[in-house]
């Protein structure tokens, strides 16, 4: 879920996604409904670290711009990361206590 979420703040979310699907869906063992969810959540909430890594990020920026406040990416990163961070624990205890 980690991996996913670092993976996803730097790229697109969605063929993030589609490529680890892609990757579990060719594992020669069947992997574990955990390990989907984990990609889920991963690749979509990791997303919310940089200000490029979802459309939610961009729309954030653009109101920020909007009301002139300053903020660099890296001042966004700082700020975002743990929120972003406390994402993904809640997901991984979701994942860990309530999937199959």
């Amino acid at each position: 879920m980690v991996a996913a979420g670092m993976a996803s703040s730097v790229t697109d979310n969605i063929p993030l996604a589609a490529m680890l699907a892609k990757i579990l869906g060719g594992l020669p063992d069947a992997p574990s409904m955990k390990l989907w969810w984990a990609v889920v959540f991963g690749a979509n909430l990791g997303g919310n670290i940089t200000p490029i890594g979802s459309a939610s990020t961009l729309v954030a920026v653009t109101i920020i711009h909007k009301n002139k406040l300053h903020m660099t990416f890296g001042g966004f990163v700082k700020v975002a990361t743990p929120y972003s961070a406390i994402q993904l624990l809640l997901a991984a205890v979701y994942v860990g206590l309530f999937v199959g």
